[in-house]
């Protein structure tokens, strides 16, 4: 009889708990994906919706508790348009994120097969896709080109070493400008076996050389940005600002030309 009621008390326990969990498992499943989006081109919104439909089928009903959150962050991989900028668990039974557009900023300029095409890349570099013309995909003007550069297209998208570098020009241009696409049109690297120029043009008409531009780099830009800005608007409509090494005093020289000589 003894054995009986401990194997009853034993039984009890077990279901009290398994009725426990269970309720737990009902309160703690995921009911609701709340995404706020702030996207502006019609890819990044297809994206959006296709991105909910499959969180909302691999999460919702899924335990909060058991649901990773690099794994739901990891479901953006495959949509190159959207960056997931916050990301939290409401218990008990929501998922919240906020995700914003990578906006078009750069045109990688690239000779393939059947011609040039072009890379779309995010501010950081990063590859967004693949086009036949530089139209940037929210306000249909042109990105700003990159050209000089030699890439491995296709699906296996790699720049050479000095992509880095222009990246590391192009984000100071920016931080100088507000915003590269808003005065400046192009970059051009040229390489040769004894010397490196970089040609900005600029959306006025006055072109910027700069010789051996990454030594001092900074420097340089900064320099050549300093000229620019300072130029009346018409002398913005022709000529060239050079900016190269001072040999003589170790750093560099600054010049315009209305000739472009």
């Amino acid at each position: 009889m003894k054995r009986q009621k401990t194997l009853v008390a034993v039984i009890s326990v077990v279901l009290f708990l398994a009725a426990l969990l269970l309720g737990a498992n009902t309160v703690f499943s995921v009911s609701r994906i709340e995404i706020a989006y702030v996207v502006s081109s019609a890819q990044a919104q297809k994206d959006s919706l296709a991105l909910q439909r499959a969180l909302e089928t691999e999460y919702v009903g899924e335990n909060i508790f058991f649901i990773r959150d690099e794994e739901v962050v990891a479901a953006f991989d495959g949509y190159p348009y959207l960056s997931v900028t916050g990301f939290e668990k409401k218990y008990p039974d929501r998922l919240v994120l906020s995700v914003e557009e990578k906006p078009e900023i750069y045109a990688a300029a690239v000779e393939e097969s059947g011609g040039t095409v072009f890379y779309m890349l995010s501010e950081d570099g990063e590859v967004l896709r693949r086009a036949q013309e530089n139209v940037n995909n929210v306000d249909g003007g042109e990105n700003f080109l990159l050209n000089g550069l030699t890439y491995a297209g296709g699906t296996g998208f790699s720049a050479d070493e000095n992509f880095k570098r222009v990246m590391d020009v192009c984000a100071r241009l920016s931080a100088r400008t507000g915003g590269v696409r808003t005065c400046l049109s192009s970059l051009t690297l040229e390489v040769s076996a004894v010397r490196t120029d970089l040609t900005i043009a600029t959306m006025e008409g006055v072109s910027i050389e700069v010789g051996n531009p990454f030594v001092l780099t900074e420097e340089k830009i900064d320099a050549a940005m300093n000229m620019y800005l300072s130029l009346d608007a018409q002398s913005k409509l022709i000529g060239s600002i050079f900016v190269v090494d001072d040999r003589e005093s170790g750093g560099i020289s600054t010049t315009y030309s209305r000739t472009g000589k």
